[in-house]
């Protein structure tokens, strides 16, 4: 039974260490000081380190590393991943066996290059004629041999048989395995001039002659060579039977990448096929713009001459009454008796003029006679229908939201984000790239690093809880302020930042999230109650069936919730609302427990009931759908979701299309989070304290 390296003495794991990076140091020197003689087979570095193997460790799945290579934390695990094909193994029973061949092919790699820098033929310096390049080798007995002595080596009676190969054939590896049998023999441990023979099956051991004759008599005992034979043949006939089965792996890649390359040929199909229905369905629109264009000239063009002629003949009317009115104050102040013949005719034309503008005058309104003409689009609507509508579990990049709206269907919680299920929503182009140029702009397509800086806890136990404080949610007030609910004390506290200090608190009867904007906060409680608060927790109303609160920036004036599958928003005294629309096909009766509020009109809502999160656009449409666990949500100065991972210690990072952005590691478990500009506030699994990261963008 080998012995686990952890249990190892001290001292022998010291001696084993300096042994090891001696080796390590001097193979590094070696590979640097020949490397352009003689390059090694790239098969003897190490896959971690890059360099020649220094006491290479085989793992299980036949991958091997330098000792020094595999972490030291690993020795005391029970489990080792392969660092290259992240297959796990247990090793609690046994140690990670040395792999014998490669340490014999560096050895044999370390001693050739010493040998080939400068080779020079053995028999001439044993007969005193000089260093004569040596140009080959006989790999029977490994000498050096220069061109004249190579021809005699075979011309002897003891040496006919061997084999004598140029040092050019031997550089390029081809006869390694043969010169290990020569150079490498196993002796045996007790007799170490013996070379081992025999292996005995009683014992599991190598042994010599002189072994079999004193201590294995009676064991059972075959030849080595033998048994070289019979395991050579079983292991050549299972590598036989993994090339057959690999040719039927290859067949099989190649019949699905065949299917691959025809759904990609449908996929284009289908795009062209949309495209031209979008195309169809743009020229229908611009034909009918045409159209009611030319009906509501031709409506026009009526009414304006008609009112034109109304326009002119009150124009000449107006100048008739002018010139006689004119005409009739000059007679009245011009003449003395006289005139009394003219007032007949006087009175006459004024009472005529009076009686023309009565029928002339058009009384009919013009608004009154257009108000019924309304302009509207009858919304187009394209669709998609399956057979069987479970069955599209079509794998798309993020991209193919570009030409018509998309969402994801509900699904079961993955760890991996890279793909999503996708189904096409039944209506009008809403939400495309269009909509994210403005985070563009903010985000200036750059690719950030997030990483997290603890900066403070603060313990918000005061001396009047009569119970142990435990923190349920947390939102900022102001770069100064926080608000956290501590349902341990059924109480909602206002805390300065960054001192800790309690600066209000009032009792809520199980509280369970809060929010804050410009005026007041809000906080919910376990009975689906929302009650609203003054900026001073002075109580101001209280709402009824609140499914959950929907925060955005504290500076917000608007307060928004979320009511069964309806966002209302609140300004002043004016109630907005928003029903959501477009779910995935089939969803379970949802059920929104966290949301948040972008500014520039975007939702995230998780759904407890689906188990994912949904972003929603500002007409109320989802058009996306996160496969994380739907737990508190909040978003950073680049508008990116973050979503807590409480069973993870961790928050997922997404951008506003969806795209996995990072996963950040926390100190708890955080049951709540609020972000405001760089500062995230953690509201933690248990205890009495709060935590505050500052969120480092690189």
């Amino acid at each position: 039974m080998i012995t686990n390296t952890c249990e190892l003495t001290m001292q022998e794991h010291s001696n084993l260490e300096k042994k090891t990076r001696h080796i390590f140091h001097s193979r590094r020197g070696l590979d640097m000081e020949h490397k352009q003689h003689f390059p090694p087979p790239a098969f003897l570095r190490c896959f971690l380190c890059s360099k020649l193997y220094a006491d290479p460790k085989m793992l299980p799945c036949l991958h091997s590393f330098c000792k020094l290579c595999i972490p030291e934390e690993h020795c005391s695990k029970k489990i080792l991943t392969c660092p290259l094909c992240r297959e796990s193994f247990d090793i609690s029973q046994k140690e990670v066996p040395r792999n014998i061949y490669l340490e014999n092919r560096v050895n044999l790699y370390q001693e050739q290059s010493k040998h080939f820098i400068d080779p020079s033929c053995i028999f001439c310096k044993l007969n005193a004629q000089g260093n004569k390049e040596a140009v080959r080798q006989c790999i029977t007995c490994l000498d050096l041999l220069c061109k004249v002595c190579s021809e005699r080596h075979t011309s002897t009676t003891l040496t006919i048989d061997h084999q004598v190969i140029p040092i050019t054939e031997i550089k390029s590896g081809k006869y390694d395995d043969a010169i290990l049998l020569v150079k490498y023999k196993t002796y045996c441990q007790k007799h170490s001039d013996e070379e081992v023979w025999y292996f005995c099956k009683t014992c599991n051991s190598l042994i010599c002659s002189v072994c079999i004759i004193k201590d294995h008599k009676g064991h059972d005992v075959d030849r080595v060579a033998d048994l070289i034979k019979e395991k050579e043949s079983e292991t050549r006939k299972l590598c036989q039977e993994l090339k057959n089965k690999t040719s039927e792996l290859k067949q099989c890649r190649v019949s699905l990448t065949s299917k691959r390359n025809e759904l990609k040929k449908w996929e284009e199909k289908k795009i062209a096929e949309i495209k031209k229905l979008c195309s169809e369905a743009v020229s229908k629109i611009e034909r009918g713009k045409n159209q009611i264009l030319n009906d509501l000239d031709n409506y026009l063009k009526q009414k304006s001459r008609d009112l034109g002629k109304g326009i002119n003949n009150i124009t000449a009317q107006c100048s008739n009454i002018s010139d006689s009115v004119q005409y009739v104050e000059h007679v009245l102040n011009g003449m003395s008796a006289q005139k009394i013949f003219l007032f007949g005719e006087l009175q006459g034309r004024l009472e005529n003029l009076d009686k023309k503008i009565k029928e002339s005058i058009p009384f009919t309104d013009f608004s009154e006679e257009t108000e019924n003409i309304r302009i509207m689009v009858t919304e187009p609507k394209l669709e998609m229908t399956l057979d069987k509508p479970e069955a599209i579990h079509e794998q798309t990049s993020e991209n193919s939201a570009k030409d018509c709206s998309i969402s994801t269907a509900a699904v079961d919680d993955v760890n991996d984000n890279s793909s999503d299920i996708f189904y096409v929503c039944d209506k009008a182009v809403q939400t495309s790239d269009a909509d994210f140029e403005s985070f563009t702009e903010i985000n200036n397509d750059q690719k950030r690093n997030y990483s997290l800086e603890l900066i403070i806890s603060h313990d918000l136990r005061t001396p009047s809880d009569k119970h142990p404080s435990y923190f349920t949610s947390v939102a900022w007030i102001n770069e100064n302020q926080f608000v956290a609910v501590d349902a341990g004390n059924a109480k909602v506290k206002i805390c300065s930042f960054p001192l800790g200090t309690i600066l209000n608190s009032t009792q809520v009867t199980k509280p369970l999230a809060v929010s804050a904007w410009k005026d007041g906060i809000s906080c919910l409680t376990q009975e689906n109650k929302m009650i609203i608060f003054s900026s001073e927790l002075c109580p101001q109303n209280t709402l009824q069936n609140i499914s959950s609160l929907c925060p955005s920036l504290p500076s917000s004036i608007s307060s928004q919730w979320i009511e069964n599958t309806t966002i209302v928003t609140k300004v002043n005294n004016i109630v907005l609302k928003l029903p959501l629309k477009y779910f995935p096909p089939n969803p379970l009766s949802v059920f929104f427990r966290y949301a948040c509020s972008l500014p520039n009109g975007f939702y995230a809502l998780s759904d407890m009931s689906n188990n994912c999160v949904y972003l929603v656009d500002a007409s109320g449409s989802i058009f996306k759908a996160l496969r994380c666990n739907p737990e508190p949500i909040s978003f950073d100065k680049f508008y990116n979701i973050f979503i807590a991972d409480f069973q993870n210690s961790s928050m997922k990072v997404f951008d506003l299309k969806g795209n996995h952005l990072a996963d950040l590691l926390l100190k708890h478990r955080p049951r709540s989070i609020s972000i405001l500009h760089d500062k995230l506030i953690v509201a933690a699994e248990f205890g009495s304290h709060v935590f505050v990261y500052d969120i480092i963008y690189r």
